[in-house]
C-alpha cells in the first residue's frame, strides 16, 4: 500500500496547489472527527438528563423535571450547532485563505470547546443544575466566538 501512496504523492507533487489541498482536506477531516466526538459526548449528556428526569418523576417533582427538560432541550440545540458549525478551513479557491496563526486560533477555540464540553458532561451527572446551565452557556459562547472567527474568512 505504501508504494501506491508514494505514486500518488509523486503525482500530487506535480500538480500545483495539490499539497495545500490535501492538507486542507486533512484539517477538515480532523475538524469533523473532533466535532463528532463532541457531539457524542453531548448525546451522553442528554441521556444523563433523561435519567435525572426519571428520578424527578419518581419524586413527583414537576418543577425540577421541567428545569431538567429545559437544559436537555438547550443541550440538543447546542449539539445541532456543533454538528453544523463551519469548518476550520477555507475553500480551495477562496480569496481569503486562513493563515497558519489564524488556523492556530481556530484550533485553540476547538480545544477550549472540547474542554468545556468535557466539564459540561461531568456536571450533567451531578445534581447541580445551576452549574450545569452555566457550563452549557460557556460552551455556547465558545462555539459562537469560534464560528464568528471562522466566518471572518468566508
Amino acid at each position: 500500500m505504501d508504494r501506491i501512496k508514494n505514486v500518488f504523492d509523486k503525482i500530487g507533487a506535480l500538480i500545483p496547489g495539490y499539497k495545500g489541498y490535501a492538507e486542507r482536506d486533512g484539517r477538515r477531516n480532523c475538524d469533523k472527527i473532533l466535532r463528532d466526538s463532541i457531539a457524542a459526548q453531548l448525546s451522553e449528556c442528554e441521556k444523563n438528563f433523561y435519567s435525572h428526569m426519571t428520578a424527578a418523576l419518581k419524586l413527583k417533582d414537576k418543577s425540577l423535571m421541567n428545569e431538567i427538560e429545559e437544559v436537555r432541550k438547550e443541550t440538543n440545540t447546542f449539539l445541532s450547532k456543533v454538528k453544523f458549525a463551519p469548518y476550520g478551513a477555507t475553500s480551495f479557491f477562496s480569496d481569503n485563505q486562513i493563515k497558519e496563526d489564524e488556523l492556530f486560533s481556530i484550533y485553540q477555540y476547538d480545544f477550549d470547546l472540547a474542554e468545556s464540553v468535557k466539564r459540561f458532561f461531568e456536571l450533567s451527572t451531578s445534581d447541580d443544575l445551576v452549574a450545569t446551565k452555566n457550563q452549557l452557556k460557556n460552551c455556547t459562547e465558545i462555539l459562537l466566538k469560534r464560528n464568528n472567527y471562522i466566518n471572518e474568512f468566508k
